[in-house]
C-alpha cells in the first residue's frame, strides 16, 4: 500500500473494538449528535452509527505494475508531500506494457538532464526500443523555457497537453468510443461525463490498441502517434511560443487543442508562413475564452467555455469542433 495504511488500520480496529473513541469531557465535539458517540467503541454505538460506517465508501485505486514509477509515487506522497494529479495516477496505471502511454509521458520530460528523467529516458529506451523524442533542439529549448520552474508544471501538466492535443486530434473517434458501451465494458473503465474521464479512457483504449494487435485501431497506433503526430505537435509549439505576442504557460490546454485542431484538419505549420498568421493563432489561444465573445466577434463562432464535462452544447467536443472551424478560418 503506498498511502492510507494508518487511515485503514485505524478503521478495523476501530471496527474490532480495540479503541473507543474519545469522551466528550476531553475534547469539545462540535456536533449536537456527539453523545450517540463520544467515549463509545463500535460495539455501542446506536445501530443506524453501526449501519453508516459498514455502508462508508473508500476509494481505492490500484495502480498495477508500476516499475520504475512505484519509487516516484512512494516519495511524492510520503516524503515530498506533493499529492498525485490525475494525469500521474492515469500514466501510471495505464503505461503498463504499452509503448503509446509511455510516449506521452516521455513527450512532457522537459528538462532531460535531471536524474529522475536520466532514469526515465533509459527505461524508455529498455522497454520500449524509445527514444527521447524532442530531436530538435531549438524545439527542446522552447519546450524547457515553457515549463521549466513553473508551479503548473507539476503533476505531468506537460504530458497532459500532449495527450490532450491528441483527444482533439481525435475528438470525434474519441466520441464514438465514449457512447459505445461494447467499447467502454472491454476497456473495464465508466464515462461519467467528465473530461478526466474522456483522458483516463484514451489512455485505456490505446493500452490496449497495444496490447491486442489491433489492425485496424479505433485511435491512431503508437507509431503514428510517434513519427507522424509528434513531429506536428514538436514544430507547432515551437512556432507558438516563438511568433507573435507571448504566450502563457496558463493557456496550455487551448494551444493544445489549437495544435490538435490543426493537425484533423491537414494545417501543419509550414502553411502558417506569414509571421501575422502565427500573431493571429496566438492572439485566438490568447482570448478565446473571453466573456465578451471574442471568437463570435472575430469568425463568427461560438467558443463553449467549457466546465469539466465532454458533452452538451457547453462540453469540450464542441470546444474541440469549434477549434477546427476556427483554424480554418484563419489559414484556409
Amino acid at each position: 500500500m503506498v498511502d492510507g495504511q494508518q487511515r485503514l488500520n485505524t478503521l478495523r480496529d476501530f471496527h474490532n473494538n480495540t479503541f473507543e473513541l474519545v469522551a466528550k469531557e476531553t475534547v469539545s465535539y462540535m456536533s449536537p449528535n456527539c453523545d450517540d458517540y463520544a467515549g463509545k467503541d463500535f460495539a455501542h454505538l446506536p445501530h443506524v452509527y453501526q449501519q453508516a460506517f459498514m455502508k462508508y465508501n473508500i476509494v481505492i485505486i490500484n495502480l498495477r505494475d508500476l516499475k520504475d514509477m512505484r519509487y516516484e509515487v512512494f516519495r511524492r506522497i510520503n516524503q515530498g508531500g506533493v499529492p498525485l494529479s490525475g494525469q500521474d495516477i492515469r500514466l501510471a496505471y495505464h503505461g503498463r506494457e504499452s509503448p503509446s502511454v509511455f510516449f506521452i509521458r516521455l513527450v512532457g520530460v522537459y528538462d532531460k538532464d535531471r536524474e529522475a528523467a536520466g532514469a526515465f529516458l533509459k527505461t524508455a529506451r529498455r522497454d520500449f526500443g524509445v527514444e527521447y523524442p524532442w530531436d530538435d533542439e531549438d524545439a527542446y529549448h522552447t519546450w524547457h523555457d515553457m515549463w521549466s520552474g513553473k508551479d503548473i508544471a507539476r503533476g505531468q501538466a506537460a504530458s497532459e497537453m500532449f495527450l490532450w492535443s491528441l483527444v482533439t486530434a481525435q475528438h470525434d473517434e474519441m466520441d464514438d468510443i465514449l457512447n459505445n458501451e461494447d467499447a467502454l465494458s472491454k476497456l473495464k473503465i465508466r464515462f461519467n461525463r467528465g473530461i478526466d474521464d474522456v483522458l483516463d479512457i484514451y489512455c485505456a483504449q490505446v493500452q490496449w490498441q497495444d496490447n491486442n494487435n489491433v489492425t485496424a485501431p479505433a485511435l491512431m497506433s503508437f507509431e503514428k502517434m510517434r513519427d507522424a503526430y509528434f513531429p506536428h505537435f514538436q514544430a507547432f509549439t515551437y512556432c507558438l511560443w516563438q511568433n507573435g505576442p507571448r504566450l502563457n504557460i496558463q493557456k496550455h490546454r487551448t494551444a493544445a487543442t489549437v495544435i490538435g485542431a490543426a493537425y484533423r484538419e491537414g494545417i501543419s505549420p509550414e502553411k502558417i508562413t506569414k509571421k501575422h498568421k502565427w500573431g493571429e493563432v496566438v492572439e485566438f489561444i490568447r482570448h478565446a475564452s473571453d466573456l465578451d465573445g471574442f471568437c463570435k466577434k472575430k469568425y463568427h463562432v461560438d467558443w463553449p467555455v467549457s466546465k469539466g464535462r465532454w458533452d452538451g452544447h457547453t462540453g469540450y467536443h464542441v470546444q474541440m469542433d469549434a477549434a477546427c472551424r476556427i483554424i480554418k478560418k484563419i489559414v484556409p
